[in-house]
């Protein structure tokens, strides 16, 4: 039996463990296609202050997720309000939890955020190359928009948008 998957708004005291997860799944699945981990992007000490900052700005139109299971943090996830869309910012899940329906759970409740942000469809990019995610985002129901670019650490974004 799986453990229980509980998701959750971030708080303050999340901050290491947020920053580890997010680092650990990031450097899985994005870090080989870009060639870099987290670490050569940023100090953890900068991470963390995003992370603070990020919740010091959260409101209503934005949203930091995390995903726990065992009272671990397993999955991350963020969201801002952008006119009468949402943009999902990321979502990532450590590879030890991958296929276990953390990421679905996560997407889930960022969606939820979403519609009670009175938004009417949902946006996110995501790393052209980045297969697995591509696969999770169309069977979750994004479809992809034909916009493209090219993101700061170099590789092709694409975008997606789903209906709320």
């Amino acid at each position: 039996m799986q453990p229980e998957i509980a998701v959750r708004d971030a708080r303050a005291e999340d901050a290491e463990a947020f920053v580890r997860a997010y680092e650990v799944a990031w450097d899985a699945m994005a870090g080989p296609l870009v060639g870099k981990t987290l670490a050569d992007l940023a100090s953890l000490e900068s991470r963390l202050e995003s992370f603070r900052s990020g919740l010091d700005q959260s409101s209503d139109d934005a949203r930091i997720l995390v995903a726990e299971r065992d009272a671990a943090i397993v999955g991350i996830a963020t969201s801002v309000r952008d006119g009468e869309s949402c943009e999902l910012r990321s979502l990532y899940v450590v590879p030890g939890a991958w296929g276990t329906g953390v990421a679905r759970r996560l997407s889930e409740a960022a969606l939820d955020a979403m519609r009670d942000h009175g938004a009417a469809e949902a946006v996110l990019w995501v790393l052209e190359a980045n297969g697995r995610a591509r696969r999770f985002y169309e069977r979750e129901g994004w479809t992809l928009t034909g916009e493209t670019r090219v993101s700061p650490l170099g590789p092709r974004e694409v975008r997606y948008r789903r209906a709320l």
